[in-house]
């Protein structure tokens, strides 16, 4: 059990998805201020890329396998947009 929930712990941190939208690097720590992860999966059936520098989001990548609205959130900054049943959308840390 411990191996799971620190695994699940760890994707929190870069992930989150409750209340209808998806929150990147909510609480990347300090230390890890270089990095990526490939293929979390988020609620609303979203898979999702992450990179990341120096502390600030670089690039997220969501493909979306059931072609609903996704609703993505980084620090301040949100966008909201209807998705396509196996199609990738990219974003910078605007959301652009």
């Amino acid at each position: 059990d411990g191996n799971f929930g620190g695994t699940a712990g760890i994707a929190e941190m870069l992930l989150q998805s409750h209340n209808g939208e998806i929150r990147i690097l909510p609480a990347v720590p300090k230390a890890w201020a270089t990095g990526h992860v490939k293929g979390l999966k988020a609620r609303g059936n979203f898979e999702v890329d992450i990179f990341w520098q120096d502390g600030k989001l670089k690039k997220v990548t969501l493909k979306s396998i059931a072609g609903k609205i996704c609703r993505l959130v980084y620090k301040d900054k949100q966008t909201e947009f209807e998705t396509t049943t196996g199609k990738s959308y990219s974003f910078n840390e605007n959301l652009k």
